[in-house]
């Protein structure tokens, strides 16, 4: 194992020299091929004891918020906090903490994983909790229906290790094998859909006997992910950045501005449709953009597919007049929008524009 380590970090010394950036995913995804029981060895070596975090939304954001708790009570952890939430990117993570010996200080590893992964994450990580947040139709050309996810979460049940414990929604646990305890939580609302994220952490700060004060002052102190609600100044004007990247999770922003009374600030709407962010859009019309019916400010509309957003608001009703398509997001921003709605690569597109950092 600790040649592979080494290996692994000589590629990503290479890759941040060329770049400039930090290497993610590519160090763990060359290691894997060299060794692929790299992470199974890493945990194994380290007694590393794991949480897993899996879900068509709110794994980013429930990630950070636990690891906020952690870190309030003085637990050392690792997390793929900006790789890939595919193995490669665990097995990146893991070989960027270790030192050339392959060892980690750390006690705990909080793993964002993508939702076809977990099956192999399960297998690899071995872990002590396992979060599935939700389930919702996601990007049909990466994972097929929701029953083809539902049908892999079950296998990953069966591989969690005895005494390993499963925390869910009730709707959830209902289509999962009852072969470990579960712990369950109702869902909220569409429009307050970030208590489920509060809720979950949670349940998992009372299992791990976390004291409650320092979990208050996390939830506290707890700052938004970038393009999670994270609010940003462009161009002068205070600017809310919300990933959309599914309908669950659009549906849920466009109930959460309403209810906010936000739905009728200057708005920017970016779909693309690069690998990462699905190249089949049809998942747009499972949104429902009657919220924005009633707008008087006109919707900006932007990204590789700007025009099929376009049309998807005109079959919603919004009236043409009212929709202004813009080609490049570096001309969108011109119009300084307030809330900014980008899928994934471009929530990367606007960090590279607001912070001048790379995009990859």
């Amino acid at each position: 194992m600790s040649s592979t380590i080494i290996i692994g970090k000589i590629i990503a010394w290479i890759c941040q020299k060329i770049s400039r950036t930090e290497a993610t995913a590519f160090p763990g995804l060359i290691c894997l091929k060299l060794n692929p029981a790299l992470i199974n060895q890493s945990r194994l070596k380290n007694k590393l004891h794991s949480i897993i975090i899996t879900g068509t939304n709110g794994k980013t954001t429930t990630a950070s918020l636990l690891g906020k708790v952690f870190q309030q009570q003085g637990i050392s952890y690792i997390q793929n906090r900006f790789g890939s939430n595919l193995l490669r990117g665990i097995a990146s993570t893991l070989i960027n903490q270790s030192n050339y010996k392959g060892e980690i200080n750390k006690s705990w590893g909080i793993w964002e994983v993508d939702e076809a992964a977990v099956i192999s994450a399960v297998k690899n990580l071995q872990p002590e909790i396992l979060i599935f947040t939700n389930l919702s139709r996601d990007q049909l050309d990466r994972y097929g229906e929701a029953d083809k996810i539902l049908s892999d979460w079950k296998q990953a049940v069966k591989r969690l290790p005895p005494g390993a414990i499963v925390v869910t929604n009730l709707r959830l646990a209902e289509s999962l094998p009852k072969i470990r305890k579960t712990y369950t939580f109702a869902e909220s609302a569409a429009a307050d859909y970030h208590l489920n994220h509060l809720v979950i952490v949670r349940i998992i700060s009372q299992l791990l006997n976390f004291n409650p004060a320092g979990v208050s002052r996390a939830f506290k102190d707890f700052r938004p992910v970038f393009g999670r609600e994270e609010e940003v100044y462009l161009n002068g004007r205070k600017a809310k950045i919300i990933l959309v990247k599914n309908p669950a999770g659009f549906n849920a922003v466009l109930a959460k501005l309403k209810t906010d009374k936000l739905i009728n600030k200057y708005l920017l709407i970016i779909l693309n449709d690069f690998i990462a962010d699905g190249t089949d859009v049809s998942w747009i019309y499972d949104v429902n953009f009657n919220y924005l019916k009633s707008r008087q400010a006109p919707v900006i509309v932007s990204g590789t597919r700007y025009l099929d957003m376009a049309l998807r608001l005109k079959y919603a009703g919004i009236p043409t007049a009212k929709i202004i398509p813009i080609d490049s997001i570096q001309k969108a921003l011109t119009y300084k929008p307030e809330i900014i709605l980008p899928t994934y690569t471009a929530m990367l597109k606007l960090r590279q524009i607001l912070f001048k950092s790379k995009f990859n």
